[in-house]
């Protein structure tokens, strides 16, 4: 499986792709193209955790890292996820150094945290227990997507259990006062201060390119991003068909 957080150290791009139909064949589809991560959205998405966990084994098959983005920072949803075979979380609206770090340590082992230990997937039921135990846990990635989280940005970006901050551009335009607008001066001085804040704690940014769009893709990672979602299943699906369906009108 590819190792994102080697990948993230060395300054290398780790592209994901973001899943909305909560089906394995769907992420199988995206994970066969070759993308490093696959997130399952629990926020925004319709997925059980029964789904999530089929589509974990889908994105397994390809050697692409099976995540999920949290609805909230639910200690004992991220721990039932990790148990079902996640490797990895973003966490949605992230606003506080202290409350993440506790929400983190439910997702990792004593003694580094209080993650309950059980014979469950993520283990092989029992046959790697020792290595799961001695692992250095699953990736973190905290969404920072409100100016409150702008502001604690660099003391959340300093904690060990983080590996990169994700920006949530339509919930922090929003939240900004010019929702969608990427270009207002406060979405990109908050944009800058969290890239900023990241860097000197010496973790990567990434952020959400909602569009299917190649060339703005080629912008984000050219600014820096190297945690970046390439838009989502449901989006790139109905971006391919309007242009074909618009002929019949």
């Amino acid at each position: 499986m590819i190792d994102i957080r080697t990948r993230l150290r060395a300054g290398k791009p780790c592209l994901g792709a973001w899943l909305g139909i909560p089906h394995p064949q769907s992420a199988e589809a995206m994970a066969s193209l070759g993308f490093h991560w696959l997130a399952v959205d629990m926020e925004h998405g319709t997925a059980s955790v029964d789904q999530a966990a089929a589509c974990f084994l889908a994105a397994e098959r390809h050697g692409c890292l099976p995540m999920a983005r949290l609805p909230s920072a639910d200690p004992y949803l991220a721990r039932r996820l990790l148990d079902g075979g996640a490797r990895g979380l973003i966490v949605p609206v992230v606003e506080d150094a202290g409350a993440f770090a506790a929400f983190a340590a439910h997702c990792l082992y004593p003694p580094k945290g209080r993650r309950g230990v059980g014979l469950q997937r993520a283990n092989r039921w029992g046959d790697d227990f020792e290595a799961a135990l001695a692992g250095p846990g699953p990736l973190l990635v905290p969404q920072i997507e409100t100016a409150k989280g702008v502001a604690a940005a660099g003391a959340i970006a300093a904690l060990d259990a983080v590996d990169a901050l994700f920006l949530g551009p339509y919930d922090l335009s929003a939240d900004l006062g010019a929702p969608g607008d990427w270009q207002a001066p406060a979405f990109k001085d908050a944009i800058g201060a969290v890239r900023t804040a990241a860097g000197k704690a010496g973790k990567p940014t990434g952020i959400h390119q909602v569009t299917p769009d190649a060339k703005a893709l080629a912008e984000v990672l050219a600014a820096g991003h190297r945690f970046v979602a390439c838009s989502t299943d449901i989006i790139a699906m109905r971006a391919a068909l309007a242009p074909l369906a618009a002929l019949g009108r």
